[in-house]
């Protein structure tokens, strides 16, 4: 039989078997991150995460774009800034240019340097917190944008699941689907043990966009659609599924990073970093 043939079938089953192991059970808590922002959509976004059916007062990565004129270059975008930082949500880097969103890999070498540090200066005075955290604008980096952000003190994080949400179609026909099918495909990484454990639990991250009207008007839903296919598959979910904590947030998102940091130099950034 091979390796596969042996894999459980449900994803509880290998959890249970490590929890008889190290009596502690392993559960999966969802990190959620929105791009793009702010827009006029996030305060929906940021109501919705502080009241819905699933769980109350989820906090969130806010991935931003500290200057574009629509976004955090206007005086509402920044308001909107403070006010995600104030209700306990972690701001991380997606551009610091006027430029808005252009993709790093395409921007010359002195342009993505003084962007990285314009954005992260931004965000440490709108947080008073070091910024440590950036994803690049449509997913797309290469070595030379990876030295960067190392050189800038960036830590990049993707995702293990996507709504789909970066152009706004209106109504996602799909999202169900959608899914249930990248649930699927990342439950083999956990059978198998590759993501990291915060706090006893296996992080798992999720992307939307507050700039897309559709999840603005529906975020509720999504979340519970989260739940649902969680448990079709079995996972075995947190009695709060989402993250909810500030240390918990910026611990998974170090984790989760491309190249996670090592235990001496985490510690030295959540102490900068709170």
């Amino acid at each position: 039989m091979n390796q596969r043939e042996r894999l459980p079938q449900r994803l509880d089953e290998v959890l249970c078997h490590q929890t008889h192991q190290s009596d502690s059970r392993l559960e999966i808590r969802f990190l959620l991150t929105f791009d793009d922002g702010p827009h006029a959509n996030t305060r929906k976004v940021l109501r919705q995460l502080a009241r819905n059916p699933v769980q109350p007062d989820i906090k969130a990565i806010f991935f931003v774009q500290t200057r574009y004129p629509k976004g955090g270059g206007s005086v509402e975008g920044r308001s909107l800034l403070h006010l995600e930082h104030a209700e306990g949500h972690m701001l991380g880097l997606h551009t610091g240019t006027p430029r808005g969103h252009v993709s790093h890999t395409r921007m010359a070498p002195d342009d993505l340097d003084r962007s990285l540090q314009d954005g992260k200066d931004d965000l440490d005075r709108s947080t008073g917190r070091k910024t440590i955290l950036v994803r690049p604008p449509y997913w797309r980096f290469n070595p030379s944008t990876l030295l960067r952000y190392g050189r800038h003190g960036l830590h990049m994080v993707l995702s293990d699941i996507k709504a789909f949400d970066g152009i706004n179609w209106g109504i996602h026909m799909l999202k169900r689907w959608s899914f249930r099918s990248q649930l699927a495909r990342v439950r083999t990484k956990f059978l198998r043990g590759n993501l990291p454990i915060v706090n006893h639990t296996l992080p798992v991250v999720v992307t939307f966009h507050d700039t897309n009207a559709f999840t603005a008007d529906h975020l509720s839903d999504y979340l519970s659609l989260l739940v649902e296919e969680s448990h079709r598959l079995g996972f075995p979910l947190h009695r709060k599924p989402f993250l909810d904590g500030h240390r918990d947030i910026l611990e998974a998102g170090l984790l989760r990073a491309a190249f996670p940091a090592s235990v001496t130099h985490k510690k030295s950034l959540f102490a900068e970093a709170q």
